[in-house]
């Protein structure tokens, strides 16, 4: 009968030590962080927005300005204080309606109550996918505001429509839209 009652109490003992290390892991996982020491992994997906090149797009690439504005989309991830925004960005680079890069900079306007905006500096690359449609790739980091040093990657994936390919090889492509997908980390 002492075996049993020695075994039970260092059940006990073992079982008291999970529960405060699962006390502590959580506590660690939901309590704030100071801000020199934020973690920040945010993911907004199902973003929208249109972009405008000036001169239009053509097959060979050229010095071309671009500008978009759209949605972020909504967002997921920490801190749970944004969840979604309105971005905006423009830069300039050798482009074409299949390849190129540019760089520039950008804003996004939160919509929470509280959250301010996040301005960001930017490079991007365009790279052309298997079923003719094209990703924009930007990458930078976040220069002022809300995540301010944290890093900024925005996808955003313009799908090919048969009357684009036609001004690619004529007037030049003025303008696309496409789906966008932000991440940021910190």
């Amino acid at each position: 009968m002492s075996g049993l009652k020695a075994l039970s109490r260092g059940l006990r003992a073992t079982a008291a030590t999970v529960a405060a290390v699962a006390v502590l892991a959580l506590t660690a996982v939901l309590a704030p962080a100071s801000p020199a020491h934020a973690v920040t992994s945010l993911t907004c997906v199902a973003g929208a927005e249109t972009t405008k090149y000036q001169p239009g797009l053509l097959l060979a690439p050229r010095q071309t300005h671009v500008s978009a504005e759209g949605i972020v989309g909504t967002c997921l991830g920490l801190p749970l204080t944004h969840t979604g925004g309105t971005i905006t960005f423009t830069g300039d680079g050798p482009l074409s309606c299949t390849i190129g890069n540019a760089s520039g900079s950008g804003t996004i306007d939160w919509v929470n109550t509280g959250a301010g905006t996040s301005t960001f500096d930017w490079t991007g690359a365009v790279g052309v996918r298997p079923a003719g449609d094209s990703a924009l790739v930007l990458t930078g980091t976040i220069k002022s505001g809300d995540f301010k040093n944290a890093k900024i990657i925005i996808t955003i994936e313009l799908v090919a429509h048969p009357y684009q390919s036609l001004q690619c090889l004529s007037t030049g492509l003025e303008t696309n839209s496409g789906l966008v997908t932000t991440q940021i980390l910190g």
